[in-house]
Parts: C-alpha cells; structure tokens; sequence
C-alpha cells in the first residue's frame, strides 16, 4: 500500500507555571511526570489528530506545578486503509507503526517545548523521561499487545 501524510498543524495548545508553589524548594525525587493523551480521527478531512497534555506534579504536595499541550494534526492518504476503526475507546490501525511516528513527533514537540519553558525556573534541566511506545500505544489505541 502506498501511504502518504504530512503534518498539517503542531501547535502548542496550553502552557502554565504554579510558580507560588514553585518558591516553597522542589526536591527533584518528589518531582513526578503524568501525561493525558487524546487521539481523533476526522474521516471527512484524512485527518488523525493528536493532543498530549503533560503535568509535572511535586508528589510530596500533589500540586501541579506546569502544565504543557500540545496538539498535532496529521494528513493521511488512503484513510479507510489506514484508519479501520474509531470511536471513544480508541482508534484501530492497519499501520501501526505510522501513529507510532505521529506520536513520536507529538511527544518530541511536547519535549522540546518543556525545556524551553523551563529554562530560568527552579524545573530547568527536568526533562520529560522515555516512555515505552508500547505503552503508549496500548492507551492510544485502547488494544493490549497480544
């Protein structure tokens, strides 16, 4: 099969710094990372979109101390080929090392935006750590590696 995308749009969508509670000292082993995901597929349009939301919470607190999104908008041809299901438990692939690259690129975006923002606060040099793309993928798509 011959595929072919392109990114339409990678937007940074949500940027926020607690910085009162940022004062008070971090100790860099309580500092944790949760991420949200959300992935859409627009039949109308050839279009998989994919946002991810990354919080980096002081767990001796629970406060959330940054919040970053970005979204991700990719072209896809053929869709009906690509894209076999879609609804609100995930998304079904018939390729699905091609979301695995849109998710890389989505989360590379998410990457280098927190080091950018980061930079002068107490967070500089915290770096978003390497999460399985299996792991990801099994959210993503709502399916467990058989």
């Amino acid at each position: 099969m011959n595929i072919s995308y392109k990114i339409k749009s990678l937007d940074e969508v949500s940027f926020s710094v607690n910085f009162n509670n940022m004062n008070n000292g971090i100790s860099p082993e309580k500092v944790i990372f949760r991420m949200g995901h959300n992935i859409v597929a627009k039949k109308d349009s050839n279009e998989i979109e994919i946002s991810i939301h990354v919080f980096i919470i002081d767990s001796s607190r629970d406060v959330e101390l940054v919040q970053e999104g970005v979204r991700a908008i990719f072209n896809v041809k053929p869709f009906e080929k690509i894209v076999l299901n879609s609804d609100e438990n995930g998304i079904e692939v018939s390729e699905p090392l091609l979301i695995d690259t849109f998710i890389n690129v989505t989360i590379g975006a998410v990457r280098g935006l927190l080091v950018k923002n980061l930079k002068g606060t107490p967070l500089n040099g915290f770096v978003l750590p390497l999460i399985s793309m299996t792991t990801i993928r099994e959210n993503i798509t709502g399916k467990k590696k058989e």
